[in-house]
């Protein structure tokens, strides 16, 4: 019998093999790029070696479906091309990411970092290792799969962060947010609540919406329907806190610049918009109020505001007034009312609330060692606000002759407040657009050299005052 002209499993082998080699060819010319960290290449390395492997894998499949799973499964991963085509030091400043891996690995040692710019206006941390893990325990034989144990046995971070803000070393202090989150998802999963008083609530709810439809459903619907509500009650809880909390990891390893960062994000929106789908994010006005609360719980504030230096005076002045302004922001209640005129709502963040105090103590229990210093930091400002008036990199003091190198918190401290009193101190005029550039620019050699030095101080057993 002469052989058929078309073989549709060989021809979608095929296909999917040059799919394959076409995403091969592509990670292997981002292979030459230059990135701030090497966990760029140790992914880039990691997905040679796996699509190297799925080779074998297309080679004996014996049907098209799992020819068909093989190459959506091929597909899927070029999103990182996107990733690594923006992680290189063109796109990503190399300090941002050496700041973000320290304090990463502070929280999950020996973490692997990937930062990259992104089109759409949002901050996040992803974390890669499950993705990866179940790449190869479903698609290797577990034969080679030790092959790929250097590469799962490290955590990887996706850090995606706005193209637009690309440059904003001040703007990026919101990344101790984001840091909060695996933190708030920790709290989440050990949380026991009492859902007795919440169910009993939702049932009343319920009744209620009924007597005013004059509906009548069966014991069935209802318990149905009560379910129902009660998840997205549920949910609504769960989102509040997970920002919240995460709201409050910022405030505990930025210190005030986290503040100054989130104000500036809130206040392009509506401070008072009820949670939403899909994200269910808090109302902005609330976020502030909770957020000011902590700084002075833990006397960043009156920290802030004790600085007496002569020569930070009029800075120390500017904070104080933005500070009173964001204190007269949160003294309205709108917020509170839009929440409370939601009876779910209301159940979901009276709920929340209560719980509040015990998470933020847990977070300060998680964060111990990489909590913003305020004893030592705010005492290096007055100092660093002199080097950026004299356009110097704010990252040490003292001595030329034997300087002392700060804390990249105390840089990043020191140019928020240089930003806030707004006045170029030669000219007495407000900052230009390219002042606030020159600004970004400092800063940003500032922490990179704070943290270059002091992996090299580590490196050489040298001790010269600064913690990171």
């Amino acid at each position: 019998m002469d052989k058929l002209t078309f073989q549709p499993l060989q021809y979608w082998k095929g296909q999917t093999q040059l799919l394959r080699i076409g995403l091969l060819k592509r990670i292997e010319e981002l292979s030459v790029s230059d990135y701030p960290t090497a966990s760029p290449n140790q992914t880039i390395r990691f997905l040679q070696d796996y699509l190297n492997e799925l080779s074998h894998a297309i080679d004996n499949s014996g049907t098209e479906d799992e020819l068909r799973i093989l190459r959506m499964q091929i597909a899927q991963l070029g999103v990182f091309l996107d990733w690594l085509d923006n992680a290189h030091t063109e796109q990503t400043p190399r300090g941002l990411v050496q700041l973000l891996k320290h304090l990463i690995n502070l929280i999950a040692p020996n973490s692997r970092v990937i930062a990259r710019p992104q089109a759409e206006y949002n901050y996040s941390i992803r974390d890669l290792g499950g993705f990866l893990k179940s790449l190869v325990d479903n698609y290797i034989p577990h034969s080679k799969q030790s092959v790929f144990q250097d590469y799962l046995s490290s955590p990887t971070k996706l850090i995606s962060f706005p193209r637009i803000e690309r440059d904003n070393i001040l703007a990026h202090a919101i990344f101790g947010h984001e840091l909060g989150h695996p933190i708030a998802d920790e709290y989440l999963n050990q949380e026991t609540i009492e859902t007795g008083e919440l169910q009993k609530h939702i049932v009343d709810f319920l009744q209620q919406e009924l007597n005013k439809q004059n509906k009548q459903l069966s014991e069935g619907e209802k318990l149905a329907e009560t379910t129902k509500i009660f998840n997205q009650v549920l949910e609504v809880r769960k989102r509040a806190l997970q920002e919240l909390i995460s709201d409050a990891v910022g405030i505990i390893i930025f210190g005030p610049s986290a503040f100054f960062a989130c104000y500036e994000l809130f206040w392009g929106g509506d401070l008072d918009a009820l949670p939403s789908p899909r994200e269910f994010y808090p109302p902005s006005r609330m976020r502030i109020r909770l957020m000011l609360k902590l700084m002075k719980d833990l006397g960043f504030q009156q920290g802030l505001l004790n600085i007496k230096d002569d020569r930070s005076k009029n800075y120390i002045d500017s904070v104080k007034e933005f500070l009173s302004f964001c204190e007269n922001l949160t003294t309205i209640n709108t917020d509170h009312q839009a929440i409370n005129n939601s009876p779910l709502h209301k159940l979901a963040y009276d709920s929340a609330i209560s719980s509040l105090e015990k998470a933020i103590k847990f977070a300060l229990a998680k964060t111990t060692n990489v909590a913003f210093d305020g004893n030592k930091i705010f005492l290096q400002v007055p100092e660093l606000i002199k080097r950026i008036e004299m356009n110097i990199p704010p990252n040490e003091i003292g001595d030329p002759k034997s300087p002392q190198l700060v804390d990249f918190r105390a840089s990043l401290l020191s140019a928020w407040i240089y930003k806030l009193r707004n006045i170029n101190p030669d000219t007495n005029n407000e900052l230009t657009s390219s002042e606030n550039e020159r600004l970004q620019k400092l800063t940003l050699r500032a922490i990179e050299y704070v943290i270059l030095q002091s992996e090299y101080n580590e490196i050489m057993h040298i001790d010269n005052g600064a913690t990171l």
